[in-house]
């Protein structure tokens, strides 16, 4: 008999086809030894029909005592299911992960495969070549040594069903017009964008005065006052801080400016009390990680998260380009040091070569890695690829190689100027070796005289300057993914799913990179909020975690048990909670396929 290798692709299954020089079949390739199938994503979806298709706000929360599974491609789980039948062992080689272990052991499953002792995971971070593929097999882990990443992504798949079919239920049946979807994630995640919104529409601008001179030693140079008095010859502590001009000036009022501006009318000179010239160096941002990835092609490109993991997997799969993309690590193995040589001489880059083991920990550190390793070029792009499929290669690229390069190396030079008992602070900025920054562009020089302690300089202008407190940006999907790792919602494989699902639900709409909240996504996170709802940020994050742990901390089966216990006990809860609510049908806001923003809300969007 043979050996059964299960993909989640069919693209997949045919790098495995050339790797072992199998024949195409209908719905699989053979070779003498192996079989190789593929899965259509999930072939199987939980069975709805387990609840009551009639919708009654007294038989929730709905608990199934067991799950069903509904098939949804029947020609090739047929043609998956006969292969098993003639095979003895099995290998899984879907993508290597907590969705890809529950999609192969789902289809298993449901086939009546019985062999788990001889059931077996290949498992890597690389792009599909012949060597890969063959240096995989040889290094084949029993499956059973990953029971707990499939209790974990069962975890995740039945307790987010509990969740979003009950409270979807309870929601829309109190609001008794349209469905009005809840979600373990997806809601603490709108509940971010709509406190924003909020807090933008809510801010009030401040105004506060800076003070600014221009001084002059043989050219100009500007300072920013530093509002806080200093004794004669001393300057305290504090004002050592190289922050932001702001940060550094402080905020005056007008009277308190124009009072300043008065005591100082007049003065001609000033003295350059102390100068500060320091060697600073900067590396290069580490490798990406998906979520990293995904927060700057939003900035430079404006490409949706879900844009960004799409064009990632073709570059994955398709082209065999990047490593695998669907990683939230930033660093790389110890062990890939070889394998980074060896791409940077596919990318004839023999020149950083000798860089490679000189990096240490700012690349490899086998204590940061988590699954897989960050997403890095393994070859170029083909020339059939797209301009968007371009753009994202050449951001991954680029960053590959600037973690090898040498940091950017500047002076930075800091003077305080008094004048009479105040003091002014400038900064420069003076450019040495561009380092890595030769691949991003080359920052500006801001040179400032050669100034030295004790020199005296022309007062040429004070003035102050009128400025207005600003309120916080609005969510883009580059910073809201970003949000969303630092709280731990979602997956980096799950985030970019999780926004298109509020846009498509009509709770948030996108507007030039923008994300705005619907009257609908407001009205249902009020509603939540108006009691001490579970759906919370920290609450959510705690669940991702736990989820984490039952594959970290390998607790299988009893791990699942213990967390499905605490969901359903939570969305039982809730369920009493929402019926005590009422919630409000917006009939002013106008539907669209991704939604609109109320009419009475255009004004604020022009302005925003």
């Amino acid at each position: 008999m043979k050996t059964l290798i299960l993909t989640e692709k069919p693209s997949v299954a045919q790098d495995f086809a050339k790797a072992l020089k199998a024949v195409k079949k209908n719905g699989y390739f053979e070779n003498d030894r192996y079989y190789i199938t593929y899965a259509l994503g999930h072939l199987f979806e939980i069975d709805d029909s387990i609840a009551n298709p009639k919708w009654n706000l007294d038989e929730l929360p709905i608990i199934p005592e067991r799950f069903k599974y509904k098939l949804k491609n029947g020609g090739q789980f047929k043609v998956i299911k006969e292969l098993l039948g003639k095979s003895d062992k099995v290998i899984i080689a879907t993508d290597a992960g907590r969705e890809g272990e529950l999609i192969a052991r789902i289809i298993l499953q449901q086939a009546g495969w019985k062999n788990w002792d001889k059931t077996y995971r290949f498992w890597t971070s690389s792009a599909l070549t012949e060597e890969v593929v063959l240096e995989g097999l040889r290094n084949l882990k029993p499956a059973k040594e990953f029971d707990s990443l499939y209790y974990s992504a069962l975890a995740r798949q039945h307790s987010d069903w509990i969740v979003g079919i009950n409270l979807t239920r309870a929601v829309s049946l109190k609001a008794s017009k349209g469905v009005w979807s809840v979600g373990r994630v997806q809601t603490p995640t709108l509940a971010l964008i709509v406190d924003r919104d909020l807090e933008i529409e809510n801010f009030k601008p401040q105004e506060y005065y800076v003070i600014k001179g221009l001084f002059n030693k043989k050219q100009d140079y500007e300072g920013m006052l530093i509002v806080k008095k200093v004794s004669e010859g001393k300057r305290e502590e504090e004002e050592e801080d190289n922050g932001s001009e702001d940060d550094l000036s402080g905020r005056l009022n007008r009277q308190q400016a124009e009072k300043i501006l008065e005591e100082l009318k007049g003065e001609k000179t000033g003295k350059v009390e102390k100068v500060i010239k320091k060697k600073e160096y900067q590396y290069s941002p580490p490798l990406y990680s998906l979520t990293t990835l995904q927060r700057d092609a939003n900035r430079e490109y404006g490409f949706s998260a879900q844009d960004t993991l799409s064009i990632a997997q073709r570059l994955y799969e398709t082209y065999k380009c990047i490593s695998y993309p669907r990683t939230d690590s930033e660093y790389l193995s110890s062990s890939n040091i070889n394998l980074v040589k060896e791409v940077l001489k596919v990318l004839k880059r023999e020149d950083l070569i000798g860089s490679v083991e000189k990096a240490g920990k700012r690349v490899f550190d086998d204590s940061k890695l988590t699954d897989h390793h960050a997403i890095i070029p393994l070859r170029p792009i083909p020339e059939e690829a797209n301009v968007n499929e371009r753009k994202l290669y050449e951001l991954i690229l680029k960053r590959f190689l600037a973690v090898f390069y040498p940091p950017f190396e500047y002076e930075r030079t800091q003077v305080y100027t008094k004048v009479k008992n105040y003091w002014f602070y400038s900064t420069g900025l003076k450019i040495i070796k561009l380092g890595f920054r030769e691949l991003y562009g080359k920052p500006s020089d801001k040179i400032l005289p050669d100034l030295k302690e004790g020199d005296i300089v022309d007062v040429k202008k004070l003035e102050y300057e009128r400025r207005f407190t600003k309120p916080p940006a609005r969510y883009t999907e580059g910073s809201l993914i970003k949000k969303m790792e630092k709280l731990g919602l979602g997956t980096p494989a799950t985030r970019a799913s999780i926004i298109e699902s509020l846009k498509q639900r009509g709770y948030v709409v996108l507007n030039k990179k923008h994300l705005y909240s619907t009257e609908k996504g407001r009205e249902l996170i009020s509603k939540l909020r108006s009691y001490d709802t579970n759906l919370k940020v920290e609450m959510t994050s705690k669940w991702e975690q736990e989820l984490e742990s039952i594959y970290k901390k390998k607790l299988s089966y009893k791990g699942y048990q213990n967390f499905l216990e605490g969901v359903k006990l939570m969305t039982a809860d809730e369920i009493e909670k929402i019926k005590m609510q009422s919630f409000r049908v917006v009939e002013s806001e106008v539907k669209k396929r991704n939604g609109y923003i109320t009419r009475n809300r255009r004004r604020s969007l022009k302005k925003g």
